[in-house]
Parts: C-alpha cells; structure tokens; sequence
C-alpha cells in the first residue's frame, strides 16, 4: 500500500549532517548505532506525512490510517513505541526509549507519554541540527 512506501522512504531519508551529527555524540559521549538515525528520520518525518495526508484525505480519515498502522499511539499523535521498536529491530521498547533518551541528551526535545495513549513526538531541535 502507499503509506508502506511512503514509511520506506522517511526511514532511508538522511538530509543532516551526519559528520556534525557524530561530533555532538562524540563531545557528549552518546555511542551511536544506526537506531538513533532511523527513530530520528521517522520522529522528524512521520508528523510530514501526517500533514501531508490530512490535507490530501482530510484529518480523521488520516488518523484512521495511521492508527490501522499502529504508527500513532491510540486517539493521540504520538508515535507509538510499540511501532518504532519494529524499525530498529529491537524486540523491546526499552531500546526505544534508550536511544530517545540519548537523542535528548545531544539537544533534541522529544516529548514522552506512557500508557495506551503515550508514544513520542519530537518538538524542538538543536541549534547545531540542520532540518
């Protein structure tokens, strides 16, 4: 289906500056795997989508989708756990919220809820990230 192909795409997206991004890691002694780049892609990007879609489909029949996907956590726009832990092959959310909490430490805001209606949304970025 679209939206699959369009998840594809926001996962393999790299529009930072990725020598920068190592640096930040490096001065606060974050050690990086490829987990924190795709849970980074998909926080920045999935919300893009979602405006995308809504403006396409209209919003209601956008959450819907995204739900039926289990990308947003139930009745919420947060990027559920549950759908990251699969992105980074991971059979935990712990590793999840492990690297969001490394995230945060090199600057990003990313905001957490727990619960049914938790998940992650990211909403603010470093002076030293390039969108």
């Amino acid at each position: 289906m679209i939206i699959e192909k369009e998840i594809e795409k926001v996962i393999k997206k790299k529009d930072y500056d990725f020598w920068t991004f190592l640096e930040k890691a490096y001065e606060s002694g974050v050690k990086l795997d490829i987990g924190h780049f795709i849970l980074l892609n998909i926080l920045i990007e999935i919300p893009k989508l979602y405006e995308k879609l809504s403006k396409e489909i209209g919003e209601e029949k956008s959450k819907e989708i995204f739900r039926n996907y289990k990308i947003f956590a139930k009745d919420s726009n947060y990027i559920s756990g549950e759908f990251l832990k699969k992105y980074i092959n991971r059979k935990s959310r712990v590793a999840v919220h492990n690297r969001i909490k490394d995230l945060k430490k090199l600057g990003f805001e990313i905001e957490s809820k727990s619960g049914a209606f938790g998940g992650y949304k990211i909403i603010g970025f470093p002076e030293w990230f390039k969108k």
